[in-house]
């Protein structure tokens, strides 16, 4: 259990059993009837959460703001990109990229090639791979460079960040956090705790920064 489960039991008065899926998955999940009280995901998933009936739109609310970055192997060194020439040079020299198939930060990565104008160019080196995948394999010599959230490369050992998508490439990720119809009442405690100003620096700490939902 990490400490941060340990804090969400301290906060809830009750044990806290934590489930860890992409994105897509999580409201695959609670449409097909699977039992969960609290939920992170992208915000259009919750919002079809919620028109079937499933979540409280009250309960819906902002949890942090992601980068889409580049992994490489750690121990490498030097600058961390943030120009989008650069990360383009450095995406079309790559020898091998892994970024995960089936999900968001995939599905993001791959429409940022295609505004880019770089598909032809960067996608023949491009290995759509399983959750967590990528940067284990970035990890373990296996390829190159892999195409993750920053909070995935930064809690991933073996890996460093070689760049960071800028805010004018659009490629950020966004996470809301919601409670089920058929939540216990101290799941409510929960979500207060996890959207309180006072995690904003360790979730900063962590590649994680606020936002608004629009």
């Amino acid at each position: 259990m990490t400490a941060f489960s340990v804090r969400m039991e301290s906060v809830a008065g009750l044990p806290v059993r934590t489930v860890n899926d992409l994105n897509p998955a999580i409201p695959e999940r609670i449409f097909a009837g699977r039992s969960g009280d609290v939920g992170l995901t992208n915000p259009p998933y919750v919002k079809q959460l919620v028109d079937a009936g499933l979540v409280d739109a009250a309960t819906h609310r902002a949890f942090g703001r992601v980068r889409l970055a580049v992994a490489r192997r750690a121990g490498h060194g030097g600058e961390v990109l943030g120009e989008t020439a650069a990360i383009v040079d450095l995406l079309k020299a790559a020898p091998s990229i892994g970024y995960t198939g089936a999900g968001t930060s995939g599905r993001t990565y791959l429409g940022a090639l295609s505004r880019l104008g770089i598909v032809e160019t960067v996608a023949p080196q491009s290995r759509p791979m399983g959750g967590g995948a990528p940067v284990t394999a970035v990890a373990a010599g296996e390829i190159a460079f892999a195409v993750a959230p920053l909070t995935t490369i930064l809690a991933s050992p073996g890996v460093e960040p070689a760049a960071i998508f800028p805010d004018e490439l659009g490629t950020h990720i966004d996470m809301s956090v919601f409670v089920t119809r058929q939540a216990m009442p101290e799941a409510m405690s929960v979500l207060e705790f996890l959207t309180s100003q006072d995690l904003d620096d360790e979730l900063a700490a962590a590649g994680v920064s606020r936002f608004e939902l629009a």
